[in-house]
């Protein structure tokens, strides 16, 4: 891709921003996902951006394999799957204006609502419990996945619902992706927005995604609980408001 030298940092932060969302600074994908955006049009980041976090998938999971909660998992991905067609359609017929504001309006509103829950200390209130919750969280992250690479908010809140710890938070989160993003390759594929350039691209990329990866697992094992889940919450929500103020 012909890219400035300003593009290609902003690329190669994105990247690592990739690498450590995944295991450990979680969040931080979506600020990946703006920085994408604001050097590819949206609706191309969507598919230059995959491969990358593919990348980053691989190795979150080879650090983190024994830390997943499958039987949460389990209970998610079918609605995802749902939620990946929905958002197929989506990309077939919108611009990226409309994508980038519906992206932004769901994850600050869900994020927003995740941390006046924190604040008010609302943790005994169980949203999990309700039989719309799964699925609704599924759909919603299989459709922000698709148009934008923006789950994580939704995956993020349904794993901090079902009473996880931080390894397991994580763990989870390594494995639902990898499966999921590897679900999604087709259909990028079928709507033009993975290419040969864009593979090259990528495997430029691929150092910065593992020192992300690092840097990411030794911040993990220093942060506390719950500074995680206020820190994971807050990056979600800037990203989300940049998505939708752009």
């Amino acid at each position: 891709m012909d890219l400035s030298p300003g593009a290609w940092a902003l690329a190669v932060l994105a990247a690592w921003l990739v690498g450590a969302s995944k295991t450990g600074l979680s969040g931080a994908v979506t600020i990946a996902v703006v920085l994408f955006a604001s050097i590819i049009p949206a609706r191309e980041a969507t598919g230059a951006l995959l491969p990358v976090l593919i990348c980053a998938d691989f190795i979150a999971v080879s650090m983190l394999r024994k830390n997943a909660r499958w039987q949460e998992l389990l209970r998610i991905f079918p609605w995802t799957a749902v939620g990946v067609g929905l958002g197929t359609v989506m990309l077939y017929f919108s611009n990226d204006a409309q994508v980038q504001r519906v992206i932004g309006t769901i994850i600050v509103g869900m994020t927003t609502y995740q941390l006046y829950r924190k604040a008010r200390r609302l943790n005994d209130v169980t949203i999990s419990a309700h039989p719309a919750f799964a699925p609704s969280m599924g759909i919603a992250a299989g459709f922000t996945t698709m148009v934008a690479n923006a789950a994580g908010p939704f995956v993020l809140i349904y794993m901090l619902a079902m009473r996880m710890g931080k390894l397991e938070v994580v763990g989870s989160i390594a494995w639902y992706f990898l499966v999921v993003n590897l679900f999604k390759v087709p259909f990028a594929v079928g709507l033009g927005l993975i290419t040969w350039e864009s593979l090259l691209f990528n495997l430029c990329l691929v150092p910065a995604v593992g020192l992300g990866a690092w840097a990411g697992r030794r911040l993990l094992d220093y942060l506390q609980q719950d500074t995680f889940e206020w820190m994971a919450l807050t990056l979600a929500l800037l990203g989300g408001l940049r998505l939708l103020l752009a």
